[in-house]
């Protein structure tokens, strides 16, 4: 339960850092738009990569390297920071671009895949793992409430206990917590009732001195 805990504020912590970054990423390109100058460039050529998002050799993304005249007549060329497969120009093709007189070589395509993407991704990674802390706090905050009502105003049975073993459904760094199963009859309705222990992160059965459990 203390792992899974920690684990909590990791993730959280990890998505809030992330969205922390996507913010200022975010905060930059607004600024970058507001202040940049306009131009019309030319689609010269399509430079092939590799995706950095496929584990395949033979994935590839074209990244448009672009030609345009800043307004003060200089000539550049750069090469876009986004790539895709098919590509989402061609060469020979007329591209609106933004760039800052003060670096016009760090010109972006003006349009929504190059200015945001970046952005976009960081904000789902950051969701993702902002997410993954909450409902695992979430089913912390259920599991004591149902604990603290049991404990309330459940009713204490003696179960027998079947078995001590690894739950090897849940694995962290290579080890997998003991589990404690039990059972128990109810002598009204004949009904047998399976009961779990939370997971235990050492073998127990040294410490249990009978076969059964309240």
């Amino acid at each position: 339960m203390k792992t899974i805990r920690i684990l909590k504020y990791i993730f959280i912590g990890i998505g809030l850092i992330i969205l922390f970054f996507m913010g200022i990423w975010s905060y930059t390109t607004l600024r970058f738009i507001d202040t940049a100058h306009s131009a019309q460039g030319i689609v010269i050529d399509l430079v092939q990569s590799r995706s950095s998002s496929s584990s395949t050799s033979s994935s590839y993304v074209y990244r448009p390297e672009v030609i345009f005249q800043t307004a003060t007549g200089e000539e550049i060329t750069f090469q876009s920071s986004s790539g895709s497969n098919p590509p989402a120009y061609s060469k020979g093709e007329s591209v609106n671009v933004l760039y800052e007189s003060e670096r016009p070589q760090n010109a972006k395509i003006n349009d929504t895949f190059s200015l945001w993407f970046g952005p976009a991704i960081l904000s789902t990674v950051g969701l993702i793992f902002a997410a993954f802390g909450i409902g695992i706090s979430i089913y912390l905050y259920k599991k004591e409430k149902l604990k603290n009502y049991l404990l309330r105003h459940g009713s204490s049975v003696t179960a027998k206990i079947n078995s001590i073993k690894e739950n090897t459904r849940i694995k962290v760094n290579g080890r997998s917590p003991f589990q404690i199963t039990a059972q128990w009859r109810d002598p009204v309705s004949n009904t047998l009732h399976l009961f779990k222990s939370d997971n235990i992160w050492f073998n127990p059965t040294d410490h249990i001195q009978r076969d059964t459990v309240t």
